[in-house]
């Protein structure tokens, strides 16, 4: 960033409290409903967080339909019980089913972020997604297919790709977001990442041959007829997995915050770019402490989860240049369904970026 460039925060203003009379009204009423209600909730929970996503004091906002979306559910969800169905008449037609999904995948991706988009809006302002399919069947089923005979070498080419599609189609009235990042980039965290991973392999290989004794594990075994050495071995058992969940856990931290960075800072809007910068402790401290607060809640505080989420990405996002909005123009676009952004959800299609 160059000296005396104007940097603009962006905001999130929502408050656990405000959000949990939302989620808890939506979770209720969907429950009642039988699940008809859920399209109403998603749309009251997307207002709440874009009208809470602040840029120069003024908040985003979703104008979907909730009978739209309905109607989307409805599609998909018949879609859906086929497919389970489809089990008992047939030890085939699961796998007819998952490569009609694979099929559409492409459409899938297209609909969802045209949907999205389309119903997003900054200061009256509409966004729009114009995505190529021939490009969405090569980013988005070609090269998922490679990672097989690549080993997974090609993964974070693949993540570029991808980043750079959703990216790189999407619009903000008639000016379409750029994204520059290369594929090294890409390649350096996810090196880095597994750089990490195996140092952590092999110092926690050498601690163990250091302080484990050769016959341990044979000892331990031949008197796991006392309740004492039974209770110590699954001890150490437990702990073993512990550690090996936060390692995990921590990888992923820094894998999603570095990739999350990398995207933001190399994005651009005609004059105006972004400067993102999450931190992999922090993320795995929100993860950590997120994951207690749901369980210890038994889910009651889940709302609370998604507000500190928020409300530290946001804090961590600004925006370079002149935040002249007045400059930007659109036009009308037609509506799109529903139908395809809610199969993806249905499927559980993580369709997304930053």
């Amino acid at each position: 960033m160059l000296k005396g460039t104007k940097e603009t925060p962006v905001e999130f203003t929502g408050k656990a409290g405000e959000y949990f009379g939302i989620w808890i009204v939506n979770l209720l009423l969907s429950i009642i409903t039988l699940g008809i209600y859920s399209a109403w909730a998603k749309v009251r929970r997307k207002k709440y967080f874009y009208q809470n996503t602040l840029i120069d004091g003024v908040g985003f906002d979703y104008h979907a339909s909730p009978i739209a979306i309905l109607k989307g559910r409805i599609i998909a969800f018949v879609f859906f019980m086929a497919y389970i169905f489809s089990q008992h008449i047939s030890p085939f037609l699961p796998t007819v089913f998952a490569l009609i999904i694979l099929f559409l995948m492409p459409w899938l991706v297209i609909r969802t972020m045209t949907f999205n988009a389309r119903n997003s809006s900054y200061r009256g302002l509409r966004f729009d997604f114009n995505g190529d399919m021939r490009e969405a069947a090569i980013v988005f089923i070609g090269l998922p297919i490679l990672i097989i005979f690549t080993l997974g070498l090609i993964v974070p080419y693949m993540v570029m790709r991808q980043s750079r599609y959703l990216i790189q189609n999407h619009k903000f009235g008639l000016t379409a977001f750029s994204m520059d990042a290369q594929a090294k980039d890409f390649y350096q965290i996810y090196g880095k990442a597994l750089l990490l991973l195996l140092g952590i392999g092999a110092a926690l290989s050498v601690a163990v041959t250091l302080t484990v004794d050769q016959n341990f594990l044979l000892n331990a075994v031949n008197d796991m007829r006392t309740v004492e050495t039974f209770a110590n071995f699954g001890i150490i058992i437990a702990v073993f997995f512990l550690f090996y969940f936060l390692v995990i856990l921590g990888i992923g931290a820094y894998i999603q915050s570095r990739i999350s960075n990398l995207v933001w800072n190399s994005t651009t809007l005609g004059n105006l770019s972004f400067h993102s910068h999450l931190r992999a402790r922090d993320m795995l401290w929100l993860y950590l402490s997120n994951l207690l607060i749901i369980i210890c809640s038994f889910g009651l505080l889940t709302p609370l989860a998604h507000i500190r989420m928020m409300r530290y990405r946001a804090s961590r996002l600004n925006l370079t240049g002149e935040t002249d909005f007045e400059r930007f123009i659109g036009d009308k676009k037609a509506d799109v369904k529903a139908t395809g952004a809610e199969m993806a959800e249905m499927f559980d299609l993580d369709i997304s970026f930053g």
